[in-house]
């Protein structure tokens, strides 16, 4: 059993209910229309989970006109959204200052910012936080961007916390939101110091900075004991000790690309062949990955997608009101 999560696609509908659809769903937190009279409808995809008091969400947007106005800003509660531009760009204003987001970038949103800009094919991921856990931290002081240091980390951890969320027991969602929190005020803490930052102490020491280097450089081919050791800038020797009782650097990297793929598989928002999946996290051919994947898992990666997505609509929690509840709630 999995989180809860509400799912709703605009995909293979009739462009004027795709639309409506979309809108309605935004509703509470944004106008959106079309950027100009002439152009597409907008339309979308949107997942979200309860995480504990947290939501976390994925989202697919076409290009579109987004509005948050003072009417909208005054009818919902305080929370604040930490959001990834995984591809695509935002182009606008936020909170009255001029903001540009693209591939990457890793965006601080008030649920009381007006928002007013454009969203061209963006994909998102964005976690939903209630202004209660980050209670004495000057937010409203900090910029809507993060300096580079800062931006990898959270962009890291997103991801992280995404990929595992299909997977995630409802019994283990407050340990996932607890962490996350504590990861966040440590790195918004203007009183921590700025070698914080420079040396390893945010990533838990540096077998968790290893880690991180893996699940950022999954898909490359070259991923290897040598790049890890050189980005962490140890001895290959020094490595291979760490990552002992994980069974080796590289039984360590093909785990986590199993892993990544058995993720990916049991999203609902993931649309790609298990080929591509295979390409991307470079195994060398589809029956490698399949043969790796049975081995470990028990089931072949096909079986494991039908029978997770089976699983999921049987046990889906969400509806349009309760996602919305989640966010009224999330204060």
């Amino acid at each position: 059993m999995g989180l809860p999560y509400f799912f709703l696609t605009t995909s293979g509908l009739p462009p004027g209910e795709a639309y409506e659809r979309w809108r309605t769903l935004m509703a509470p937190l944004y106008e959106v229309r079309p950027t100009t009279p002439s152009a597409v409808l907008p339309f979308g995809s949107n997942i979200a989970y309860q995480v504990g008091d947290l939501v976390a969400h994925r989202t697919l947007l076409s290009t579109q006109h987004l509005q948050r106005d003072r009417r909208r800003v005054d009818a919902g509660p305080d929370h604040y959204t930490f959001q990834l531009y995984r591809s695509g760009r935002y182009r606008g204003t936020i909170a009255g200052k001029a903001i540009s987001a693209s591939s990457g970038t890793v965006t601080l949103i008030g649920r009381r910012h007006l928002i007013d800009g454009m969203l061209d094919q963006a994909d998102t991921t964005g976690i939903v936080v209630p202004c209660a856990h980050l209670h004495g931290l000057p937010l409203e002081d900090h910029d809507l961007l993060f300096d580079t240091a800062r931006n990898r980390l959270l962009a890291t951890y997103i991801l992280n916390i995404y990929r595992r969320l299909p997977t995630t027991h409802p019994d283990n969602a407050s340990t996932v939101a607890n962490e996350f929190v504590a990861f966040l005020r440590r790195l918004l803490d203007p009183s921590q110091a700025t070698d914080v930052l420079e040396g390893h102490e945010l990533y838990g020491g540096l077998l968790a900075l290893a880690k991180t280097i893996v699940q950022e450089n999954l898909s490359r081919a070259t991923l290897s004991p040598e790049l890890i050791a050189e980005r962490m800038q140890i001895s290959r020797s020094t490595l291979y000790r760490m990552f002992e009782p994980e069974g080796g650097v590289m039984h360590f990297v093909q785990g986590e690309r199993l892993r990544a793929v058995r993720d990916a598989l049991a999203d609902p928002m993931e649309r790609r062949t298990i080929s591509r999946l295979a390409e991307v996290y470079a195994f060398n051919t589809i029956a490698q990955l399949s043969r790796s994947f049975r081995n470990c898992y028990g089931t072949p990666p096909q079986v494991w997608r039908s029978e997770s997505r089976a699983a999921q609509r049987i046990g889906e929690q969400g509806t349009l009101q309760h996602v919305w509840a989640w966010l009224r709630e999330t204060r």
